[in-house]
Formats: C-alpha cells, structure tokens, sequence
C-alpha cells in the first residue's frame, strides 16, 4: 500500500487495528522466547545472543517500544500534559499493580520455604510492592531459591523513562520541531554507537540495554511527527526489516537499529486486518508470563523442554491477562476522562485553598 502513515490513518478512521495484532504478538514472543531461555539457558545464549539468530530476539523489545512511542505521540498530541502523564500511569500502573498483589500474596505464599509469619514480616517482601511504582524487584522472601519471578519487569523502568523523557521534550518545545528533534536524535544514535565500539570489552552474550529502547522509542515518535511526509511502501518495509536485522545483530550498532525498527513496526501496525474479538491482553500477557513459567520450572524441573512451558504457560497467561483487563485495566480506561477530571477538580480545589493561605494580606 502506497501513500504516506497519515493517509492510512485516515483511511483507518484514526485506528488501525493492526496495531492491536502487533501488541498481542510481541507479547507472545516474549513469552515463547522467555521459555526457550529458561528451558534451554547456555543454547539461548549460543545462538541467539552471540550467534546467527541474535536479531531475532533482539527485535522484539525495540519494536515493542518503537509502538509504544508512535502512539504515545499521539496521545501526546491530543491531550494537556498533566493529562498524558495521568493518561500513561493509568495505562501502567493498575494491571501493574495487580499482578505485583497476586504475585505477593498468592504465589509467593505458595512457594516460600519460609514461615509465613517470617515471610510476611520481611522487609524483602514489603520492598517487592516498590515494583507498582517502577522500582522494580525481582526477588521475593524464600522464594525459587531466590531466583527471579519477575525478570521481564526490567523493562518498566525504561518505559517510564521515555514518558517523562517525552514530556520534558515538549515542554521545551521540542516535539513541535521535528527537524531538531530528528537531528538530535540521530546525533545521539551514532554518539553511542561510536561510544559502544570504542569501549570494546562487551561480552559477546551481552544483550540489549534500556538506552538502546529509549532511542527505539524515540524515532518511534520521529515517525509520528513526519506521519504526513514518510511513505508508506513495501520496498522500504523489506529494507527496513534487512537493515534492521544487520543492525541488531551486533550490540554495538543496535542503537542505529532504531529508525528501521521504527519504520517497520510502524509499517506492519498501520496495516488493518480484521479486529481481534477479544481485549488488549497484551500487557497482561507481559506482565503475567514469567511468574507462572518460573513456578512451573520451579515444580517441574530442569528436563523440562520449552514446548511443554509453552502449552502450559501459554492459556495460564492468558486466562490472567483477561482477567486483568476484563475487571482491572478495561474499567479504569472505560472512565480515564471522569477520574482525570476529578483529580483536575480536586487539584484545583486545593489550589484554591492553598494560594489565599500563602498570599500575604496587605495592610
């Protein structure tokens, strides 16, 4: 399909649904991917982070976060900034805080090996509830022999990062010169780029850093601000995928990754298929996945083969995601302008209360 990202937007009314089938599908390939590791540790290593397959793997939180950053464009867009702030933590934070709860209290009281008075008196487990406001940990009191329950979690901070990061941009002003912000940002890319090579002791199992899905986001929001002027055309989608893929084979270039990966995940989310008949799982499946794999390997063992996590991780995750969105996360969203507005009510009634008491009466 030819013509530019704003003209596909029109044509889908302003919401394509191919978006929605990129969501759900990069959450389950985290979760095939994080049963692969877990069931096959040193292979996962082998090939997919020192090997032929690493692009594999390594495009699938970039292309995560270059979505995420498109349509928080456009939310940005749309609203006041107070009210995209409250907008995105009430995105983030309710399932968050969701499944921070049942991880603690339902999970965690299954599989301690300690007493559960001492469980619950320890400040490990008090500090786990940190997680529903991005300071995240991973460990809870006696738990999988101290492993971690929640390792995907390492990501959340790295999203609140391009929120504010985003918001300080457009109080400056910078969302509202995308040449600036282009420039700057490729100025940055290769800056790092050149920083990553010239440091020259990186591991070669060494995975993807949150820098590197900042920028992913960022030029996802580059492509939202040159919607109008950047075509949309298969040629450039299958370059994009190719140039990607050389890109994020290599840790140290993964930072210039960022704009093909930008442009082929923005391509492939302004497609239109039919809409799936079924909720936005997608966090919940993100968020849900890795506890229940973790409590399987825990009582299933080492031997276990990653089909197996699969078929037993897969409807588990997803019968938690549904719940989350059907009772946690589709209510709050349904009524996001009525609690926005209440909050504004209550913000400017206190306001009101606290500028006559500071304001010194004249004589």
């Amino acid at each position: 399909m030819r013509g530019s990202f704003e003209q596909r937007i029109k044509i889908a009314n302003g919401a394509p649904s191919g978006f929605d089938h990129l969501r759900i599908g990069l959450s389950l390939a985290v979760l095939v991917w994080h049963c692969y590791a877990v069931s096959n540790y040193d292979d996962s290593n082998r090939l997919f982070w020192a090997g032929p397959w690493r692009a594999l793997s390594a495009a699938i939180l970039p292309m995560f976060f270059a979505l995420s950053g498109f349509l928080v464009a456009g939310s940005l867009g749309r609203t006041r900034l107070h009210q995209f702030a409250m907008l995105r933590l009430l995105r983030i934070i309710p399932a968050l805080a969701f499944e921070t709860v049942l991880v603690a209290l339902f999970l965690g009281t299954i599989f301690t090996v300690l007493p559960l008075a001492v469980y619950f008196s320890s400040a490990e487990f008090y500090a786990y509830f940190l997680n529903i406001v991005g300071f995240i940990h991973y460990t809870l009191p006696g738990v999988f022999d101290g492993r971690m329950i929640n390792a995907q979690l390492w990501t959340i901070p790295s999203e609140l990062e391009c929120y504010l990061a985003l918001m300080v941009l457009a109080l400056v002003g910078l969302t509202r010169r995308p040449a600036v912000f282009v420039g700057g940002l490729m100025i940055g890319a290769i800056a790092m780029t050149v920083f990553s090579i010239s440091a020259g002791d990186q591991s070669p199992y060494a995975q993807l850093g949150g820098r590197v899905l900042v920028f992913s986001f960022m030029a996802g929001v580059a492509a939202y601000l040159y919607r109008d002027r950047i075509a949309s055309d298969g040629r450039l989608f299958v370059l994009c995928v190719v140039l990607a893929g050389a890109l994020l084979s290599y840790r140290e270039t993964s930072f210039l990754a960022a704009f093909p990966v930008a442009y082929a995940t923005v391509w492939l989310g302004l497609t239109n298929p039919p809409r799936l008949p079924f909720g936005d799982l997608s966090y919940g499946v993100f968020l849900f996945h890795f506890p229940i794999l973790q409590a399987l390997h825990h009582g299933l063992g080492e031997a276990t083969t990653m089909p197996v996590y699969v078929a037993a991780v897969l409807p588990l995750s997803v019968a938690c995601a549904w719940i989350s969105w059907t009772f946690v996360e589709k209510p709050l969203l349904s009524r996001k302008w009525r609690i926005i507005a209440s909050i504004e009510r209550a913000a400017m009634s206190l306001r009101n209360i606290i500028i006559p008491v500071a304001t010194p009466k004249l004589p």
